[in-house]
């Protein structure tokens, strides 16, 4: 992500964490909305055939060995056992999006929220490093899409809601850059004691020197857990951050990273 980009996304979370404003989040889309809409996901091929190209030769042969127990499986449960092979063989290599690509098919299969949830992280990891920002677009995309899905599967459990804004919190989109902050306060407002999204806000908090909203967040989690490891880390980051590195010693030995 470049500095601009960043300092957009910081800036526009330092205006949401002052303000306390906050927008309604898309609705859950219907289940059978979701199942049958379709989702761009031209490029897949091409990425597949780039990729491949830079296999060493006993890659490819492993390669070609997953592909053909593919196309021998006979019946769903072994079509997704391969398919959860092959997936497991590009996130070894670092191929997210591929990797992603076929942790989708396994959750069509399935068809269960926790396989739209493992397709859905394996799709944020490709969010990381430095890819190409095409291939970050593709696997936010098919991120947000995972997660919906499995949102309209389990819509009780915060968790999906949680990393869909993730999507848009690690990858902003350049016009509307605050939608992932967004999704993330409101997620807030309907779940106020879920802890991730209150770390989550903790962290960008302090990224963006709101210290005083940070520390609030953190004095929260604290209260009711005093010994939440990531917590215990942000406090002593934020107190470092601040000169208080006087308060810093009982959150220390309470951070394990």
């Amino acid at each position: 992500m470049s500095p601009q980009r960043l300092f957009v996304l910081f800036a526009a979370l330092g205006l949401l964490v002052y303000f306390g404003l906050s927008t309604q989040s898309p609705e859950i889309r219907r289940a059978n909305e979701l199942r049958n809409k379709g989702l761009e996901v031209t490029g897949v091929e091409n990425l597949l055939a780039d990729a491949t190209g830079l296999l060493t030769p006993v890659q490819k042969a492993e390669l070609d060995a997953l592909n053909k127990v593919l196309s021998a499986s006979a019946d769903d449960l072994l079509k997704a056992s391969a398919l959860k092979e092959l997936s497991g063989f590009w996130f070894r290599l670092g191929h997210h999006a591929l990797a992603g690509s076929y942790a989708r098919d396994v959750a069509e299969l399935e068809t269960s929220a926790d396989s739209w949830r493992i397709a859905g992280m394996t799709f944020l990891y490709g969010l990381e490093g430095d890819a190409a920002e095409q291939q970050k677009l593709f696997c936010r995309q098919m991120a947000a899409n995972c997660f919906e899905q499995a949102l309209s599967l389990d819509p009780e459990e915060p968790a999906y809601a949680f990393y869909r804004a993730m999507a848009w919190v690690k990858f902003p989109e350049e016009d509307t850059p605050m939608k992932g902050i967004q999704m993330l306060l409101e997620l807030e407002k309907e779940n106020p004691d879920y802890m991730p999204v209150q770390l989550q806000l903790a962290e960008l908090g302090i990224q963006t020197g709101q210290m005083e909203k940070a520390e609030a967040r953190l004095q929260k989690i604290l209260s009711q857990d005093s010994l939440q490891a990531q917590a215990n880390c942000l406090m002593a980051s934020l107190l470092e951050q601040t000169g208080r590195t006087g308060e810093m010693e009982k959150y220390i030995k309470h951070c394990k990273r």
